[in-house]
């Protein structure tokens, strides 16, 4: 018999979806501002598959808590580069998202 007790991953899955959401809003700023400079294009973008593989992340936290969690940091340093002060707020929801996984 197991004494392990199971973790509900509730908090980690919100968290990541927040931050996700937030870097999906700073990427299509980023994109509606690239008409500055092409540059912000790319970034955008890249901010925007950043958040999307937070999402992948927040899921899979659920089923292995610690890849999940490893893939959420990942995905708020991406963000992080990506689109920098934009990205602040989904940096810090997924960032906590990928610690409480990888602790808890």
């Amino acid at each position: 018999m197991s004494d392990a007790v199971e973790t509900s991953r509730t908090l980690e899955l919100v968290l990541g979806i927040i931050g996700a959401i937030f870097g999906l809003l700073g990427g299509l700023f980023a994109i509606v501002l690239s008409v500055f400079g092409s540059e912000l294009l790319y970034l955008g973008i890249s901010a925007i598959l950043a958040s999307i593989v937070g999402i992948i992340g927040s899921v899979y936290v659920r089923n292995n808590p610690r890849r999940g969690g490893v893939i959420l940091i990942v995905s708020a340093i991406w963000l992080l580069i990506s689109i920098s002060a934009y990205a602040i707020p989904g940096t810090v929801f997924l960032g906590i998202a990928g610690i409480l996984g990888l602790i808890r």
